[in-house]
């Protein structure tokens, strides 16, 4: 028996199991790579700057982690102790500070916001891996009779 592509249905079956393989190989990988922490993701803001003496602007773009839940750990200066408010939850924040990505002034991408990037993608990467499994599964479980341990 062949399917709408003309291939045999074992044949494809076989095509669908190692295609599986190569998915979990795939996610075996990611998870052994730096990886960011679910729901989180990396947000870029400008600030500009005045300097006193020429008076010129530069701006700065600066990346950090954002997420729906606090779920970083504050890392509060001594100096704003009891001066910033820390809203609900005073020992963890929604976001984390992750460095410079760039300038007016020549300054490059700090070495850990590219870092966070790659575990960010990882990250994606992860979650698409996880779905395209879940999806096939789904789908096994619909055409694939039932076993039982009836004779």
């Amino acid at each position: 028996m062949s399917d709408t592509f003309g291939t045999p249905n074992g044949e494809r079956i076989d095509q669908i199991i190692e295609k599986l393989h190569q998915l979990k190989e795939i996610r075996q990988q990611l998870v052994n790579a730096p990886i960011s922490e679910p729901g989180v993701w990396i947000h870029q803001y400008e600030v500009r700057k005045q300097y006193k003496k020429g008076g010129e602007i530069y701006w700065y773009v600066y990346a950090k982690w954002q997420a729906n839940e606090p779920i970083f750990k504050r890392n509060p200066k001594a100096r704003l102790k009891g001066i910033v408010k820390r809203g609900n939850n005073p020992e963890y924040t929604c976001h984390q500070h992750i460095g410079r990505v760039g300038s007016s002034t020549g300054l490059g991408t700090d070495p850990l916001v590219t870092e966070a990037y790659r575990e960010w993608e990882n990250r994606k990467q992860l979650d698409a891996v996880d779905k395209a499994l879940e999806q096939i599964e789904f789908a096994l479980i619909g055409v694939m009779p039932e076993q039982t341990n009836k004779a």
